[in-house]
């Protein structure tokens, strides 16, 4: 990682919590910070956590570790086909060491891939919303897609991020 004008503790740190997985308590502990009790030690964190040079250290980090796992998700193109092999494996797998709770699961799952099986919570969220429309009368629903084809703007503070 590039300095940035951090402290050696706060690099210290830095490596702690990235390499303990972002447990920052222990981090903080790792890196030779002190702290006479709970309180003053959850503190010491936050305030090192608010530390705008190591909130963006900690911040480029995660968005380069995104960054990694993106890339690996586009190497492995997971597709239903691919989904469906690999439970067709773990099916396979399981019948050989009698595992029948697995097969059982994985062909259901496989149900679930090829939309064989619907989730009756689907089914009922699909019925409640039906019945509400047929309540409606037809002004109301003309005046309701209306209004959703032109939603009023949500006044917000925003960020831009750049690439770099």
């Amino acid at each position: 990682m590039e300095d940035n004008n951090l402290t050696p503790k706060q690099q210290l740190f830095i490596d702690n919590y990235i390499n303990n997985g972002g447990d920052h308590i222990q981090a903080y502990k790792d890196s030779g910070y002190t702290a006479s009790s709970d309180n003053s030690l959850y503190a010491g964190v936050n305030r090192l956590l608010r530390n705008v040079k190591v909130s963006a250290e900690i911040a480029r980090y995660k968005a380069g570790n995104l960054a990694k796992q993106a890339k690996k998700r586009e190497k492995i193109d997971i597709d239903q086909d691919w989904l469906i092999s690999q439970l067709i494996t773990t099916i396979e797998d399981a019948r050989q060491v009698n595992q029948h709770n697995v097969v059982r699961n994985s062909i259901v799952d496989i149900g679930k891939l090829c939309g064989l099986y619907v989730d009756k919570r689907e089914v009922n969220a699909q019925l409640s919303i039906d019945a509400q429309l047929t309540q409606l009368d037809t002004s109301t629903l003309i005046q309701a897609l209306t209004e959703a084809k032109h939603p009023e703007a949500i006044e917000a503070e925003f960020h831009e991020v750049s690439e770099d």
